[in-house]
């Protein structure tokens, strides 16, 4: 319940404070007097998105502040948690600010909020109704959400839509990767085949340079062989060779050293010289007998460096690189899982999904077909209190064949995100005449009825916690008896919830609790500027007012 409002620089309004009371609250005046300005500083405060042009001219900054009785509302004390709000149990106050030259802003409690926070908490407060609630009624896209809201299931036509959503991603998942099965196929047997291929030849660093050394030595084995034969030749196999004449030079010099013992360690360098050359050539005819001569050894070398060079092209220029490439392919082939297996995955998913959908669709399509009947005869009941006795209201399903959709009552239908049907309002206003489209059927005047009625039949309009129902001239293209009977309702309404209505006809203003007069006045100051006034009628007040709305106009006759 709206217990206080305070407006300031907004459209014309300079500074405003009202107080409402519970039951009917109703606000009159002359056209153009502002009450559409109190609308719509209440649809702010419901989470409406701002506007600059709503700054009062020659200011910048609106502001908008509303405090509300939530009493002990469960829903809202939901959200205030999930938004983490601090409230006080009982009571919340929402403020908008709307600034010509910086963000607008939200406050719930004093602390800063998004709108989308707004507008989750107040739909549990507040509802506003006038010509574009008329227009929803028309548009018959909403007439389901009507049929939903009165049953019950909007939380689970919101279920609903998510899992639609859920299904309709799990189909794409499958129908793209059915697409590029072969691709995906072709993909993994590659990484499988680079992955094999790099295995099998067993890679290990270091092992290129040590076979090129072994290939370096078998590709010279001839000329080693040669080179070492020659050499042991120079040393001691004919009469020139080098020990040869080294022993002639040791004989002479350890005669000469018998005789001058001075020369006695020349000749032990000569005997040391004679041993090394003697290891130096049993180490050479030692290396001459080891030198390989293995052709097929060759060949293996050959054609291991030739698998090894085609390899580091392929993956990568050393060893290293090709292991690492070899550890990358482990990765993927661990991401990839055979595409068979994905598609069995997916399908067993797309498959679950489709059965979750379309259970919570046929147990919502049965309580839709319950509540549809049941609202009929509320609605019709409704409407025989604001004068249309004979009229009959019906829902209509509408189901879209598709045969490739899901079977439902033994056909195949095209499901959406709201369920298997849709559907829309039919009316007859007349006796004896066959129901019709509401939206293409029923006057201004029945429109604003068929629309009072829904909210009386509203199921949260009647339940313990009392609503905000603001109605924005809900007597438009009525008169007369019917307006009496309109003003009944509508104080019945008021029992259960509390009413603000906007209005321009006296039935509905003489049954209203309190009477607020909206006016235009001329501001004081040298400026001369016209600002929105509201007071708070007495009953002789109230009284003057009525007879305001009754005054005709000169010389004319009734």
């Amino acid at each position: 319940m709206l217990k206080h409002l305070h407006i300031e620089n907004f459209a014309l309004v300079d500074r405003l404070d009202i107080d409402f009371r519970d039951g009917m609250n109703t606000l009159t005046g002359e056209t153009g007097a502002g009450k559409s300005i109190i609308v719509g500083a209440i649809a702010q405060l419901l989470g409406e998105k701002a506007d600059r042009n709503d700054i009062r001219s020659g200011t910048g900054l609106a502001v908008i502040e509303g405090e509300f009785d939530i009493g002990d509302n469960a829903e809202i004390s939901k959200a205030l948690d999930q938004a983490k709000i601090d409230y006080t149990p009982g009571a919340i106050t929402l403020r908008r600010e709307i600034s010509l030259n910086k963000s607008s802003k939200t406050f719930i409690n004093g602390q800063l909020a998004t709108l989308t926070q707004l507008r989750e908490i107040t739909r549990y407060m507040a509802e506003l109704f006038g010509q574009h609630s008329h227009q929803q009624l028309l548009d018959e896209k909403n007439h389901q959400g009507f049929l939903d809201r009165f049953a019950g299931l909007s939380e689970q036509v919101e279920k609903l839509r998510q899992i639609f959503q859920d299904w309709q991603a799990a189909k794409q998942r499958l129908t793209r990767l059915e697409s590029k099965k072969e691709t995906e196929k072709n993909e993994r047997e590659l990484l499988l085949f680079q992955r094999d291929e790099i295995e099998k030849a067993k890679i290990r660093i270091g092992e290129e340079e040590e076979i090129l050394s072994e290939k370096k030595i078998l590709d010279s084995a001839q000329m080693l062989g040669q080179k070492a034969s020659l050499i042991l030749e120079m040393l001691d196999r004919d009469d020139n060779a080098a020990l040869n004449i080294l022993g002639g030079c040791r004989r002479h010099l350890n005669e000469m050293a018998s005789l001058d013992k001075k020369l006695e360690p020349k000749a032990d360098l000569m005997e040391n010289a004679i041993i090394n050359l003697e290891e130096l050539r049993a180490d050479i005819e030692s290396y001459l007998s080891s030198i390989p001569d293995d052709p097929e050894r060759l060949e293996q070398i050959n054609l291991r460096l030739d698998e090894l060079y085609r390899l580091k092209k392929k993956y990568g220029g050393s060893e290293e690189m090709i292991l690492k490439t070899l550890e990358k392919i482990h990765d993927q082939l661990g991401s990839k899982l055979d595409v068979e297996e994905q598609l069995k995955i997916l399908r067993d998913e797309e498959k679950r999904r489709r059965h979750e959908y379309s259970a919570l669709a046929s147990q919502i399509s049965d309580r839709r077909k319950k509540s549809a009947e049941k609202l009929s005869r509320v609605i019709e009941k409704e409407l025989e209190l604001v004068g249309m006795n004979s009229a009959r209201f019906e829902y209509e399903f509408i189901y879209e064949p598709d045969p490739d959709g899901i079977e439902f009552d033994g056909r195949r239908i095209r499901p959406n995100p709201d369920g298997f049907e849709s559907g829309h309002f039919l009316i007859s206003a007349n006796p004896n005449e066959p129901v019709k489209p509401l939206a293409r059927t029923a006057s201004g005047g029945e429109i604003s009825r068929i629309m009072l009625a829904l909210k009386a039949a509203d199921k949260q309009m009647t339940g313990k916690h009392k609503m905000l129902l603001v109605f924005d001239e809900i007597d438009a293209g009525i008169g007369g008896r019917t307006a009496g009977m309109v003003a009944s309702r509508l104080e019945k309404l008021a029992r259960t919830s509390q009413l603000l209505v906007i209005t321009h006809l006296h039935q509905i203003a003489s049954l209203s609790e309190h009477h607020y007069a909206v006016e235009k006045i001329e501001s004081g100051g040298r400026e001369k500027r016209n600002v929105v006034s509201v007071r708070q009628l007495d009953e002789s007040e109230k009284k003057a007012e009525i007879e305001r709305m009754l005054s005709l106009p000169e010389n004319s006759k009734v």
